[in-house]
């Protein structure tokens, strides 16, 4: 890959392009913003960025924004801290900040079922109790619905009021409040919430109760007739994105500048710090940023409501990443410190710039990366723990296959202990006397070696038997569900082969253009998808005649309903898919 040098012309300081409002009283230390500003030119040359812009609040206020590159190569107009770029899941913040407003106003208890607000909500349950899919839950990723419906995903084809019909056409995709499931369409799920408990359409009750009272003139949606001119979108190399608009407005529609981030962190850290607010109460944005999923035993990371979570100790920060595909931002907020960063870019591969800015702020300001990791739930590791006889029908309760999102591991009973075969080798597990499993692997044909640092336990999480490592250096973590497989019916054979897309394809920058159905080890099914940028494999959990479910639990794209129709046609996130004629 070529490497682009960043682009100089243009850079506007805050001093230049702030409303007097909210310009800097602290002094910003002028050595960080000079690494701040290397980070960004050398992260634009390195990902072959066209435009970004950043900015930083120091006790409530601005004391540094500035752009880089350009928002229109082609007209010459520098990007700014004002230029207007779309800042895709960072939106879900603003979602999460309208519910609790009605929240305040005594007009949604988010502890209830999302039902109850959108009653023509019937999405098929896998037996779960529907009533537990609550507007909470959704707000934290862990409602179970699935991530996403491809069908229809541009604002030409649809809006976000006609989620609740595709929805209906599928099936959730985990266990509500089991596990973390992070789920865009849900997030439009919330704002028919919003809109039939407020009686006004999702873009106007954000303009008229959040981007107004906080004077945010640079921020909108594109249905807006008085949204000002928006920056360019570019893809690496260089050329000119063609235009995208997305049917989940309150999951990542929202435009904006770093300007006008700040006037939002600005007004929701003063809130949280008990300040009277045109925004939101002191308890509802005090609640937002609150620990909400320390209850999930399957989770990646931290949440609050509406926001991913960093928290060691007392400290704590708030913050979201967004992507269209074609532009990026991240959003992060210090309140205890009165500290926030904002960063735009309007390229496709933008997105590690914008999570490098953000996570060096972090950093800079007391925390790490790390501290999103969710708090072990398991019994802890006993270190002087010694091996035990279990009984083979305790063993035997744990014999099956386990689909992780990728790929199967499949466990089956070895003498007095069991072993788990993976698609990278073949690991015992011998039990051990705190009720964990010590894995040992063969190396170049010896004997079966301890592996150091790290033990297997299995735990009933909701309806699954869920198999978890845990580690000294990564913590712990979930390595699939236990499935017994029946033996492959005829009709699933023979749907083996790849299927050709037809039908509504993805706007933006990546389509599949492909499905594939593989038969593993003679028994396992395997949906693979081929994008035009590459291909990934899903496990195929079968769950009927016709219909199936990706493997894994979580974070993301997992649980997701494969289906064949009588006459042969498959249908993946609402895409259609026909066998090849080759």
């Amino acid at each position: 890959m070529h490497r682009r040098a960043l682009i100089q012309a243009g850079v506007t300081t805050a001093a230049m392009a702030l409303a007097p409002a909210v310009l800097a009283k602290p002094v910003a230390d002028s050595g960080r913003i000079d690494d701040y500003r290397k980070l960004i030119g050398d992260g634009m040359a390195r990902h072959r960025l066209t435009g970004a812009s950043a900015i930083l609040v120091q006790e409530n206020a601005v004391v540094w924004a500035e752009g880089f590159g350009h928002a229109d190569r082609e007209n010459g107009i520098a990007m700014r801290p004002d230029t207007i770029v779309p800042i895709g899941s960072v939106t879900k913040t603003f979602t999460a900040l309208a519910l609790m407003q009605l929240r305040a106003e005594g007009r949604v208890d988010i502890d209830r079922p999302v039902r109850d607000f959108v009653p023509n909500l019937r999405i098929g349950t896998r037996g779960a109790d529907f009533n537990r899919v609550t507007v909470r839950s959704v707000m934290t990723h862990t409602s179970g619905l699935p991530s996403d419906v491809f069908k229809n995903t541009g604002l030409e084809s649809a809006d976000y009021t006609n989620v609740v019909d595709l929805l209906n056409d599928t099936e959730l995709a985990a266990w509500p409040q089991t596990i973390g499931l992070y789920s865009n369409i849900g997030y439009s799920l919330l704002g028919n919430v919003i809109r039939n408990v407020s009686g006004q359409a999702y873009p106007d009750y954000v303009r008229s109760r959040i981007l107004r009272p906080m004077g945010m003139a640079r921020s909108g949606f594109a249905t807006e007739a008085g949204l000002p001119a928006r920056a360019r979108l570019y893809y690496q190399d260089g050329r000119p994105t063609p235009p995208l608009e997305l049917r989940d407005q309150p999951a990542g529609g929202l435009y904006s500048s770093v300007e006008d981030l700040a006037r939002y962190a600005i007004g929701l850290m003063k809130a949280w710090g008990g300040a009277p607010s045109p925004l939101i109460d002191p308890a509802s944005v005090q609640a937002m940023f609150r620990l909400s999923n320390a209850h999930i035993a399957i989770e990646t990371n931290k949440k609050g409501l509406g926001w991913f979570m960093f928290q060691r100790g007392g400290a704590f920060a708030m913050y979201h990443a967004g992507s269209t595909g074609f532009a990026n931002a991240a959003l992060l907020l210090l309140p205890q410190k009165r500290i926030a960063a904002a960063i735009l870019v309007n390229s496709v591969g933008g997105d590690a710039l914008a999570s490098a800015f953000a996570f060096r702020v972090l950093e800079d300001y007391g925390l790490k990366t790390e501290d999103i990791r969710p708090s072990p739930h398991l019994p802890p590791v006993d270190p002087n723990a010694t091996p035990v006889t279990l009984a083979t029908e305790a063993l035997a309760a744990h014999v099956g296959d386990y689909p992780r999102k990728r790929t199967f591991a499949t466990i089956t009973l070895d003498g007095d202990g069991l072993t788990l075969d993976e698609p990278d080798g073949r690991i015992r597990l011998r039990p051990l006397s705190d009720g964990s499993f010590q894995p040992l692997r063969k190396a170049d044909g010896g004997q079966p070696q301890v592996v150091v640092g790290e033990r297997y336990r299995f735990a009933e999480v909701g309806p699954y038997h869920v198999l978890f490592s845990q580690s000294d250096d990564d913590g712990e973590h979930q390595a699939g569900y236990r499935v017994v497989t029946a033996p492959l019916a005829e009709s699933w054979r023979a749907r083996a082969g790849r299927y050709d897309h037809f039908g509504y394809q993805i706007p933006g920058a990546e389509q599949i253009l492909a499905a594939e159905i593989n038969i593993l080890q003679e028994r396992l099914m395997q949906l693979q998808l081929v994008y035009n940028s590459g291909a990934f494999t899903y496990p195929m959990v079968v769950a009927g005649p016709r219909h199936a479910f990706t493997g894994g639990l979580g974070p993301e794209t997992t649980g997701e309903l494969v289906r064949f129709s009588e006459d042969g046609v498959l249908t993946y996130s609402g895409l259609t898919f026909r066998r090849s004629a080759g």
